[in-house]
């Protein structure tokens, strides 16, 4: 997760290591949110930086190599004895201990899983199993549960033994013997309700839930919009088998997020590297992931250069086109980005599917058609008043900006749409090549509309 730097810091907390003040150092930090402290130890480099992560108490240094990047947390832990990692470990939350073993190498998780509990090498095994991008590979073990026959008094006693370190409580979720789902009652129903009712009789049931196999990018959207603090994941049985909070739902859709702006430019995607931030990236790898779209949209843009030299003898026979082609395809560009940038917002946020593609066809062309008519109209003026030409010439223009706008509309709405279908991310369809098709394709209308109304003949 993102970490904001606060450089002003740093000298301060340098002068203290160098001086040897060793608690007044471990004051610093405890006054310091963990995502401070990991901005910290990557500004201070390997050597000052891990002499502050040593000095911190282990619940703490867990909490702070959890705001790391996972270079930076593998680096750390490599260099720890294996009992070591393992106390470190034990402290950290399970999903995001499991998706740290996902990142060591074999022989190191052979050496450190022996130092841990066995339910917690069971626990780590099992999350790091599910598919990447499902709940399960996303959800946490670390929640509290609850049968349903006992009393508020007797759960409160429990949940204050049991559970002061679960990663939350606001939800406790009603489970029966074979832990298969039944309820959920909240932190605040608990406390007010009677000591002597039973949580059957204050639980809500039928909550919604997450399939252990469903897209996570789901899952972080039921957490967004029912505005939950988690949601519990089970299997096709109905068995409880941990929970997504809502901190990894923000953290699901910030990387989603970041997937489609990319996508959207033009620029390949790596869940490995997209949260590296900008200053930290090589510029080799910002050369590597815009390499492919550029030679893509490379030769699809030399489509365009294909239709001009189809229509040259146009071009000779009426030079004045030739000055309209720059301001004529830039607006069928534009206008397909804009649509295609509502479009895939809609089909991301879950407003627009497959069924709905006539509808959205119909909209978007309806769009384009007014959208048409006022620029159309501007156009005209342009070429008429402002450009002197004659009338018949500024309907050439008017027209075209009708058609582009309409046909740029149109196709902008479709190609995201088709690409669901089958299966393909929407944002891989980004603007540039949308943007590059509409203005091969803007062309051929025009130089149609201008061939039939100026009566242009070989």
């Amino acid at each position: 997760m993102p970490i904001m730097r606060n450089p002003l810091l740093i000298p301060d907390l340098r002068e203290l290591i160098q001086a040897g003040e060793t608690g007044a150092v471990r004051e610093f930090l405890d006054d310091l949110h963990p995502a401070q402290v990991a901005e910290m130890v990557e500004d201070l480099g390997e050597g000052e930086g891990d002499a502050v992560f040593e000095l911190m108490e282990p619940r703490g240094r867990a909490e702070v190599l959890s705001y790391l990047r996972d270079d930076e947390q593998v680096r750390i832990v490599d260099k720890m004895s294996p009992g070591a990692a393992a106390s470190l470990l034990h402290h950290m939350s399970h999903d995001e201990r499991a998706d740290l073993f996902k990142h060591l190498d074999e022989e190191r998780v052979d050496l450190i899983l022996p130092h841990l509990a066995q339910a917690e090498r069971e626990d780590i095994r099992r999350l790091a199993s599910y598919e990447p991008g499902t709940a399960g590979a996303v959800m946490t073990t670390d929640y509290a549960t609850l049968p349903p026959h006992l009393t508020v008094r007797e759960s409160l006693e429990k949940l204050r033994h049991e559970s002061p370190d679960r990663e939350t409580i606001y939800y406790i979720y009603v489970v029966d013997a074979e832990r298969t789902l039944i309820g959920f009652v909240s932190l605040k129903s608990l406390i007010l309700a009677r000591p002597l009712a039973r949580i059957e009789s204050i639980m809500k049931r039928e909550p919604l839930l997450a399939r252990v196999d469903e897209d996570q990018e789901s899952v972080a959207r039921k957490i967004d919009k029912y505005d939950l603090i988690a949601i519990p994941v089970v299997d096709a049985a109905g068995m409880l088998l941990g929970i997504v909070t809502h901190d990894d739902a923000m953290d699901i859709l910030r990387q989603e997020q970041t997937e489609d702006i990319l996508k959207f430019g033009g620029v390949s995607t790596d869940h490995e590297i997209d949260d590296i931030p900008y200053w930290q990236g090589t510029v080799w790898r910002a050369v590597s992931r815009r390499l492919k779209w550029l030679v893509i949209l490379f030769m699809t843009e030399s489509l365009t250069g294909w239709v001009l030299r189809h229509y040259a003898w146009v071009d000779e026979r009426e030079l004045r086109l030739h000055l309209w082609v720059p301001l004529l395809i830039g607006t069928g560009g534009n206008a397909g980005s804009q649509t295609v940038g509502t479009v895939i917002r809609g089909v991301a946020l879950g407003e627009i599917r497959f069924r709905d593609t006539f509808a959205v066809l119909a909209r978007e062309v309806a769009t384009g058609f007014l959208l048409g008519l006022v620029l159309g109209a501007v156009g005209f003026l342009w070429a008429f008043v402002l450009r002197g030409e004659n009338v018949v010439f500024a309907c050439v223009i008017a027209l075209t900006i009708l058609g582009i706008c309409m046909w740029a509309n149109g196709v902008s709405a479709l190609v995201p749409l088709a690409a669901q279908r089958f299966g393909q991310d929407p944002a891989v369809i980004s603007a540039p090549f949308i943007s590059t098709l509409v203005d091969a394709t803007g062309l051929v209308i025009f130089y149609t509309i201008a061939i039939f109304l100026l009566n242009i003949v070989r």
